[in-house]
C-alpha cells in the first residue's frame, strides 16, 4: 500500500467535524482489516467530545453490520473518504474497486465491530489532558518525580491556601525571610491601596501571574529592558528625579505668569493646564482632568494638542523624564512580581509537586520542556503497550505551544511519504472558533501546522446544524472586514477571508428565523429589565417550552447569567444556569453530612450539635439508640480506617435508622463515597476534608422543559433549537483596557521573549516599545471577540434572537465591540420589520426567515403529566411557604419597594457595610486595624464611626469563652413556615446568646426600626433557641443602626 494522505480540514461551525473524524477512524480500521484499533488515536479537548466520537463510531459501524441497506450506506461514505473526490483528497486515492467490494461489505463490518468491541477498553479516544497524564505516569524517572497522581482544581485551591498559610507562618518566625517576602510584595504593588490590602492583593497576583510564571520561570525575561527593546539611553531621564520637582515648579510659575490665550475658553484652558502640570506631583494622575465633575484621561498627544498654546521644550523634557521613570518603575515591579511568584512557588512545590501531586497543566509543562526525546518515545511503546500509527487531532485551534511541543515528536515520523510508511495524520479545527486563547490556545499553530507536517488542506462551510435564515444572520454579521472596520488591521488579517455559510440540502426545506430586537429607552424601567422582558416576550410568543423547544440564553459572564435567571424565575419562567454544581452541599443530605464532619472536628460546638440533633442523622450520634455511636466511636473509625469507612458506616446505620433516601440523595451519597475513597489514598485532615467537600463541583446540565442559561464559552460545540443573545449591562470594546494587567512579547514562533506589567495608559500610548505591545494585545483581544461572537451566533438550529437595549442617537457607531458590530450590521442590511414585542415594546431591526416557523410544532400542555398521578390521601402533606425572616414583617410593601433603583443602590451600600462588620471577630480599642485608623471607603468610615459609640463597641467585645459567628446562614421550620435567612452576628456564651442585626435603613426614630425589623429578630431567636436549647428569654436581640449610631433592643 502506498503512503496514506495526511489531511487538515478547516471546518466551520456545524459542518460535521465529529462525522468526519468518525469516518476517518472507520476508514483506517477498514484499511487495516479491523486489526489493532489501539494503534489509532483520536485526541480532543473535552470528555464530552471524546464520548460523542466513540458513540458515533460504534453507532455507524453497528448500522453497517445490521443489514444490507446500512452496509451500503456505510460503504459509500467510507469509499468517499478512502478514494476521495475531484474536490476532496482521499485517504488512499490508489484504492481499487476490487478492494472496495471485498473489504467494505456487511460481513467485514460485522468482523470489524466484533474486534472493536473486544478491544473497547484499549481504544485511544481521549482528551489531550488524559493522554499527557498517561505518558507522564509511565515516565516518572525521566521527569524526575518520585510518584505521580493527579489532583483536581478543588484540591489545588486547598493546597494553594495551605502554601500561603505556611509561608505566612514561616515569615512570622524568620525575620530575614519576612523581610525578603515584604520587599518582593511591596515592590510589586501598583498603589498604596494594593499594598495595604495584603491578602486580597496576594490572591489577585497569584491568580494573574502564577500560571505565567510557571510557563516562563526564567527571571531574565521578566522586566528585562533588553528583551523588551529598550536601550540604556532610552531609560535615562533627561531630568533626574532629584531635580524633577524644581523643574516642575519652574514650569508652573512660568505658566501662571503667562497671559491667558484670547477667546472665550482661554482662561479656562490656562486653569486646566495648571491642573495638568499639578498632576505630575502625584505620579498617578498625570493627564487626568476634570470636566463638569467627571474625570477624563488624556494621552500625551491629546494633551499636546489641547494645550498647544502653553507647550514648550522644557515641558517635553519633563514629560520624557516622567515617562522613563514610569517605565523603570514598571520594569522594577515586574521583576519584583517574579521574585514574589518564586517565593510562593518554592513553598507550593514543596507541599504538592515534590510529593508527586500534579494538575494537568503541570503535566503539560513537564512534558513540553523537552522531555519527549526519541529514546522516551521508543520506550513508551513498551510501557504503554502500544504504538500510535494514526493520529486524529480535533479542535486544533485550541492547542497551546506547550501541548504542541509534546505532540509534535510523535507526528514527525509520520510525515514521510515513503511507500512503507504505515501512519497518517488528520487534523481538524476552525480558526473562527478560537475562544480559548485566554488559557493558552494558539490559533497561529493551526495556520502553520499544514506547512510543518506537509498536510493537504480542505475547507468545510456547509452546515448540518443551522437552517439558512440563521446562517444568513451569521453571514451578515461575521464578515468583519465589512462590519468591524474600526477594529485593528492586525485582527482583521488574523480573521482572514470569511467563507459564506450555506445549509445542507437536507435542511433547505426547514423553516426558521433570525431576528434582532431593540428595546425602547425609558426612565421608568432599567435597560436590563426591558431586555429580559423582551426575552420573555419571545418565549411566550413562540410558546417555546410548551412546544418542547431546546431554548438557551447565551451571555458573556456568569454574573450576567445570574441576572437573567433571577429575572426569569421571579417572573414565573423556569430557568437554570448551566454551571458547575456544588455537589458536596447542594442537597439537604450534603449539608447534613458537612455538619456531621464538623461535629467530628469540633464536638464541643453547641451550634453544630444543635443542628445535628434536629436532622435525620441524630439517631446515629446518640449512643442510647440502637444504630447510634458516640463521638469517640465515630472518631475511632475515622482514625483507624479513614473517610470511606466512616461513609460506609453512615450509610449502613442510616438504613438501620429507617432514613429514606431519594434517587437524588443516593446519587449525592455516592459522590461523597467516591471522594472519600480518593482522599483516603493520599490522606487529609478533617478540616481539609470538609473544605474539599464544600468546594467540590461537578458539571451537570439542567433537565428539559426549562430555559437554559450559559456563557458563550461553555456553549462551544453544542447546538440548540432556539438561541437568545441579550445584551445585559453596558457595552465594552473587545480590547477593554480595564482588564489589561501585563504585556507578553513573543517571537515569530510564539515563544516568550519578554514580560512586563502594564503601566498607565498615558505611558503605554506614549512609549513606542509599550505601544507596540499594546497594539499586539489589542489585536489578540479583538480577534478573540470576533471568535466569541461567531460561536454565539452559530449555536442555533432553527431560531436566533438578539436583543439590544435602546440607544441614543450619537452619530456613527464605532464598531469595536460585539454589540456595536451587531447593531451596525442590522442597520446596514436594512431588513427590519414593523413588528414589536407586546410587553417590552421592542422593535425589530433585522429579520430573516419565517417569524412563525414554530407553528408547525405541536404544543403540549405541561400539566397533562399530572393526570395519572394518584390522588392525595385525605390528610395532605403540610405545604410550607419558604420566606426570609424579613418577609415576616407587616411592612412587606417596604421590602417590595426595593425594586426601586435608589433603594437598590442603598442595598448595595448595606452589603458593603455588612462586609466590613464581618471583618471583626473581637474588637481591641487599643490595637485597631489599619482600615479603622485610615478608612478608605464610605462603608469603612461608617463602621469606624459606629465603633466610636461605646454601646455599639461593647457588642464586639465578648468574653473569651464566647463563640462568635458571623453571617451565619440558617434554614429551619418555624411553625408552618420554612425560614431561610442569615444572622449578621451571633454570640453564644454558655446559657445565653445575643443576636446582632446591622441595619443601614434611614429612619427618624429607633421605634421605626424596631417596628420594621422586630418580627425578623424574634423569628431568629426562636430558631436559635431550638438549635442550641437556650431559652428565648436568655437570647438578647439588638439592632445596630448605622444611620442613628445607636443600639436598639428588639
Amino acid at each position: 500500500m502506498s503512503a496514506l494522505t495526511n489531511i487538515l480540514i478547516s471546518a466551520s461551525a456545524g459542518t460535521g467535524k465529529t462525522y468526519q473524524l468518525s469516518l476517518r477512524f472507520l476508514a483506517l480500521l477498514a484499511l487495516n482489516r479491523g486489526s489493532h484499533p489501539e494503534r489509532l488515536i483520536a485526541v480532543t479537548f473535552t470528555r464530552k467530545a471524546a464520548g460523542e466520537f466513540k458513540d458515533r463510531i460504534l453507532t455507524d459501524l453497528a448500522a453497517g453490520a445490521t443489514d444490507s441497506a446500512g452496509a451500503a450506506r456505510l460503504r459509500d461514505r467510507l469509499w468517499t473518504v478512502i478514494k476521495g473526490t475531484p474536490e476532496e483528497p482521499g485517504l488512499w486515492p490508489q484504492a481499487a474497486e476490487a478492494w472496495k467490494k471485498e473489504h467494505l461489505c456487511q460481513e467485514r463490518f460485522r468482523h470489524m465491530l466484533r474486534l472493536l468491541v473486544q478491544q473497547l477498553s484499549r481504544l485511544n479516544l481521549c482528551t489531550i489532558d488524559s493522554l499527557f497524564a498517561q505518558i507522564a505516569a509511565t515516565s516518572t524517572f525521566e521527569l524526575g518525580v518520585s510518584g505521580f497522581s493527579m489532583i483536581d482544581t478543588t484540591a489545588e485551591k486547598l493546597a494553594r491556601r495551605e502554601a500561603l498559610l505556611t509561608l505566612y507562618r514561616e515569615c512570622s518566625l524568620n525575620p530575614e525571610q519576612e523581610q525578603s517576602f515584604e520587599d518582593a510584595f511591596l515592590s510589586g504593588a501598583d498603589s498604596d491601596a494594593e499594598a495595604a490590602d495584603a491578602e486580597d492583593s496576594m490572591t489577585r497576583r497569584l491568580n494573574t501571574y502564577h500560571e505565567l510564571f510557571l510557563d516562563e520561570p526564567d527571571a531574565g525575561k521578566w522586566g528585562n529592558p533588553a528583551t523588551l527593546g529598550f536601550t540604556p539611553e532610552e531609560l535615562l531621564p533627561p531630568v533626574p528625579l532629584e531635580r524633577f520637582n524644581a523643574a516642575l515648579h519652574a514650569l508652573m510659575d512660568r505658566a501662571r505668569d503667562m497671559p491667558a490665550p484670547e477667546g472665550r475658553n482661554g482662561a479656562k484652558n490656562k486653569e486646566m493646564f495648571l491642573r495638568f502640570l499639578n498632576g505630575f506631583s502625584t505620579y498617578v494622575k498625570l493627564g487626568r482632568l476634570k470636566f463638569h465633575d467627571t474625570e477624563k484621561k488624556l494621552t500625551m498627544e491629546e494633551a499636546r494638542e489641547k494645550f498647544r498654546d502653553f507647550w514648550s521644550p522644557p515641558l517635553d523634557e519633563l514629560i520624557q523624564s516622567w515617562l522613563r521613570m514610569e517605565t523603570l518603575q514598571a520594569l522594577h515591579r515586574t521583576r519584583s512580581t517574579h521574585g514574589l511568584m518564586r517565593i510562593f512557588e518554592d513553598k507550593y512545590s514543596a507541599l504538592v509537586r515534590n510529593k508527586g501531586r500534579f494538575l494537568f497543566h503541570d503535566v503539560t509543562r513537564m512534558l513540553g520542556n523537552g522531555a519527549v526525546t526519541p529514546e522516551l518515545k521508543r520506550d513508551l511503546q513498551y510501557r504503554m503497550y502500544c504504538r500510535y500509527d494514526h493520529w486524529m487531532l480535533d479542535e486544533f485551534q485550541d492547542t497551546s505551544q506547550s501541548q504542541w511541543r509534546v505532540i509534535k515528536p510523535f507526528l514527525d515520523d509520520l510525515t514521510d511519504t515513503r511507500e512503507e510508511q504505515e501512519g497518517s495524520i488528520f487534523v481538524v479545527g476552525d480558526l473562527k472558533q478560537s475562544v480559548y486563547q485566554w488559557r493558552g490556545g494558539d490559533p497561529e499553530l493551526f495556520r502553520s501546522v499544514a506547512g510543518q507536517l506537509h498536510l493537504e488542506e480542505r475547507g468545510m462551510a456547509t452546515s448540518y446544524r443551522s437552517v439558512q435564515p440563521v446562517l444568513d444572520m451569521v453571514n451578515d454579521i461575521c464578515d468583519y472586514a465589512r462590519t468591524a472596520a474600526d477594529c485593528g488591521q492586525a485582527a482583521l488579517e488574523q480573521w482572514g477571508d470569511y467563507p459564506s455559510h450555506v445549509c445542507a440540502a437536507a435542511l433547505a426545506s426547514r423553516t426558521g428565523c433570525a431576528r434582532i430586537w431593540q428595546t425602547p429607552r425609558t426612565e421608568e424601567t432599567s435597560a436590563n429589565d426591558l431586555v429580559c422582558q423582551a426575552l420573555a416576550d419571545i418565549l411566550e410568543q413562540a410558546n417555546a417550552l410548551r412546544r418542547g423547544l431546546d431554548v438557551t440564553v447565551l451571555v458573556s459572564t456568569r454574573n450576567q447569567a445570574l441576572i437573567v435567571r433571577e429575572w426569569l424565575t421571579s417572573h414565573g419562567w423556569p430557568a437554570e444556569v448551566c454551571d458547575d454544581v456544588p455537589v458536596g452541599q447542594d442537597s439537604p443530605l450534603g449539608k447534613t453530612l458537612l455538619s456531621f464532619f464538623r461535629w467530628l472536628l469540633s464536638p464541643g460546638d453547641a451550634f453544630i450539635s444543635g443542628l445535628l440533633s434536629h436532622s435525620p442523622l441524630h439517631p446515629l450520634i446518640n449512643p442510647e439508640r440502637r444504630p447510634g455511636m458516640d463521638w469517640n466511636e465515630w472518631h475511632m473509625v475515622l482514625e483507624r480506617e479513614g473517610y470511606a469507612a466512616v461513609m460506609t458506616e453512615l450509610e449502613k446505620r442510616m438504613a438501620l435508622a429507617g432514613v429514606e433516601l431519594t434517587d437524588f440523595h443516593r446519587d449525592r451519597l455516592s459522590v461523597w463515597m467516591n471522594e472519600a475513597e480518593q482522599v483516603d489514598e493520599h490522606g487529609a485532615s478533617l478540616d481539609e476534608w470538609i473544605r474539599h467537600m464544600e468546594d467540590l463541583t461537578r458539571r451537570e446540565d439542567p433537565s428539559g422543559g426549562i430555559v437554559r442559561i450559559m456563557t458563550i464559552h461553555k456553549s462551544k460545540g453544542l447546538g440548540f433549537d432556539m438561541v437568545i443573545l441579550p445584551q445585559i449591562g453596558k457595552d465594552a470594546p473587545f480590547a477593554d483596557s480595564r482588564h489589561l494587567t501585563h504585556f507578553v512579547k513573543r517571537d515569530g514562533n510564539g515563544l516568550v521573549e519578554g514580560i512586563v506589567m502594564a503601566p498607565s495608559k498615558q505611558v503605554y500610548t506614549a512609549v513606542p516599545q509599550f505601544h507596540a505591545l499594546y497594539e499586539s494585545w489589542k489585536a489578540t483581544q479583538q480577534f478573540d471577540g470576533f471568535c466569541k461572537l461567531y460561536v454565539a451566533l452559530t449555536r442555533a438550529r432553527r431560531a436566533c434572537h438578539i436583543i439590544l437595549p435602546g440607544r441614543e442617537s450619537k452619530g456613527e457607531l464605532k464598531t469595536e465591540s460585539m454589540w456595536k458590530i451587531i447593531r451596525y450590521a442590522a442597520l446596514a442590511v436594512s431588513c427590519g420589520t414593523e413588528d414589536t414585542l407586546p410587553e417590552s415594546g421592542a422593535e425589530c431591526l433585522y429579520s430573516r426567515g419565517e417569524p412563525e416557523w414554530y407553528a408547525e410544532l405541536p404544543e403540549t400542555d405541561i400539566r397533562t403529566g399530572l393526570e395519572n398521578v394518584p390522588e392525595w390521601p385525605v390528610h395532605k402533606p403540610l405545604l410550607r411557604q419558604r420566606v426570609s425572616p424579613s418577609g415576616l414583617a407587616m411592612e412587606n410593601d417596604f421590602f417590595r419597594s426595593m425594586q426601586n433603583a435608589a433603594l437598590r443602590e442603598s442595598a448595595a451600600f448595606g452589603s458593603t457595610v455588612h462586609a466590613v462588620f464581618e471583618r471583626i471577630t473581637r474588637w481591641n480599642q487599643e490595637d485597631r486595624p489599619h482600615w479603622a485608623l485610615h478608612p478608605a471607603t464610605e462603608a469603612e468610615r461608617t463602621v469606624a464611626a459606629c465603633l466610636n459609640v461605646p454601646a455599639i463597641r461593647e457588642l464586639f467585645m465578648p468574653a473569651e469563652t464566647a463563640i462568635v459567628m458571623k453571617e451565619q446562614r440558617i434554614e429551619a421550620i418555624d411553625g408552618n413556615i420554612w425560614i431561610s435567612g442569615v444572622i449578621d452576628r451571633l454570640v453564644i456564651d454558655g446559657d445565653s446568646a445575643c443576636i446582632v442585626d446591622f441595619k443601614t435603613d434611614h429612619a427618624d426614630t429607633a421605634e421605626q426600626l424596631r417596628e420594621r425589623h422586630g418580627v425578623q429578630l424574634q423569628a431568629y431567636a426562636r430558631i436559635v433557641s431550638k438549635i442550641t436549647g437556650i431559652p428565648t428569654s436568655h437570647i438578647r436581640r439588638v439592632i445596630v443602626s448605622t444611620h442613628l449610631k445607636t443600639v436598639i433592643s428588639a
